[in-house]
């Protein structure tokens, strides 16, 4: 069984970005919460370093399966 590719913190974290980019490709501007605005973007250094880990982890699960599988 492989492991998650993110954790639940850091899938719940994205979703909010996700969540922001639905409304900023299907809603008109003046509907933006300037608070909601304001704190993603203060929050948007963090997901980077949070995601990176996770990430490299996750291929590293990938190269070992890799290598069991040829060997």
């Amino acid at each position: 069984m492989r492991p998650a590719v993110i954790s639940p913190a850091t899938r719940e974290a994205l979703e909010e970005y996700r969540g922001f980019r639905h409304v900023v490709r299907n809603v008109y501007t003046f509907q933006f919460d300037p608070s909601r605005v304001r704190r993603l973007v203060q929050q948007v250094p963090a997901v980077p370093d949070r995601l990176r880990p996770q990430l490299l982890a996750f291929a590293d699960f990938l190269q070992q399966r890799a290598t069991q599988a040829d060997g």
